[in-house]
């Protein structure tokens, strides 16, 4: 390898610690409750500017704080989203924008835990969020569904955010539930970019 290659090395590995860095700055103490998991889940998100779906580094922040079946589907949507960005390069990829998070495709400029409703093993914490970058200023509420992590270590959050319930009252925000959208979303993208799209370059065109 030479000189060059190497400082390069070490710059990119520079780089990246202080970005690994910088997110694990900003998730405080394992939450111990429903409510400072949702309190930490959005200030979290917030400090790291999460739009669209997050990226690895971002995903790997907020991971504690998700239930696993929502991991595995935000990961599924990053790689359909870089698919259909390699693949389909005149498309719009899915996820790429927008607050997955939130009501509101333009996202929040502050929230607050309005209430938190307990049934058996579930909590579902009622969050209010503002809109107030232009007038009018925006506000409507979504309801996190928080249940215990199963086998949670001490100094790991106790509970996970296992999914949310959007609740939109406007034509063009999100609707249902984050799962749901989600699954969604990916049912539509597996149909769309396939090999047989993809046979001649650049993809999803007919030669000349």
């Amino acid at each position: 390898m030479s000189a060059s290659m190497r400082r390069t090395t070490r710059v990119v590995a520079g780089v990246l610690t202080a970005v690994l860095s910088a997110a694990a700055a900003c998730r405080p103490s394992a939450p111990s409750s429903p409510s400072e998991t949702a309190a930490q889940f959005y200030t979290l998100l917030d400090g790291l500017g999460v739009r669209g779906v997050p990226d690895s580094l971002a995903l790997d922040a907020v991971r504690p704080y998700l239930d696993t079946t929502l991991v595995q589907l935000l990961i599924k949507a990053r790689q359909a989203r870089d698919s259909v960005a390699r693949l389909v390069p005149r498309e719009k990829p899915p996820f790429i924008d927008g607050d997955l998070f939130g009501s509101l495709f333009e996202g929040n400029t502050s929230f607050g835990i309005r209430r938190v409703v307990q049934r058996g093993d579930t909590t579902f914490a009622v969050m209010a969020f503002t809109n107030a970058m232009q007038p009018p200023t925006v506000r409507w509420t979504d309801t996190l569904v928080i249940v215990p992590r199963a086998n949670a270590a001490p100094k790991s959050p106790q509970f996970v955010i296992a999914d949310l319930r959007y609740g939109a009252a406007w034509d063009f925000g999100n609707r249902g539930t984050l799962l749901g959208g989600l699954r969604a979303v990916l049912s539509v993208e597996s149909t769309v970019v396939t090999p047989a799209a993809c046979a001649t370059p650049p993809c999803g065109t007919a030669p000349r």
